[in-house]
């Protein structure tokens, strides 16, 4: 477990969740974004709760460890979910051309031919 130090306040929550928040605030404070996720946690009494962080390039995160009373908050869902945000916000990555083997790629005066035969 760990503890998401946020604002004036904090909230406990699985190990996975808690990287997964910090690269997401990460990400979007390097395109000077914001978003709101609802994020597992763990509450005083032990239960299970749901908390709404607002995060972006104001927000300052601290994440330390937390004694583990009970059974970590990870969501398979909200992981996915922030990974893929996160992802999204990532800088794009060229993919080889092998990756597209159909491509046909006209040259020269075969536009005509590549379009068909039956263009005026």
């Amino acid at each position: 477990m760990k503890r998401i130090y946020y604002a004036s306040g904090s909230v406990v929550t699985g190990d996975r969740t808690a990287d997964a928040v910090v690269r997401y605030a990460e990400a979007l404070a390097s395109r000077v974004t914001s978003d709101t996720i609802a994020v597992p946690v763990r509450l005083a009494d032990g239960t299970a709760g749901i908390a709404q962080l607002l995060i972006g390039p104001a927000s300052q995160l601290v994440v330390v460890p937390e004694p583990q009373l009970t059974d970590e908050t990870d969501d398979e869902a909200v992981l996915d979910e922030l990974s893929l945000k996160t992802l999204r916000l990532s800088s794009p990555h060229p993919q080889p051309i092998d990756a597209q083997p159909n491509v046909y790629y006209a040259e020269g005066n075969d536009y005509n031919d590549a379009l068909g035969d039956d263009l005026p």
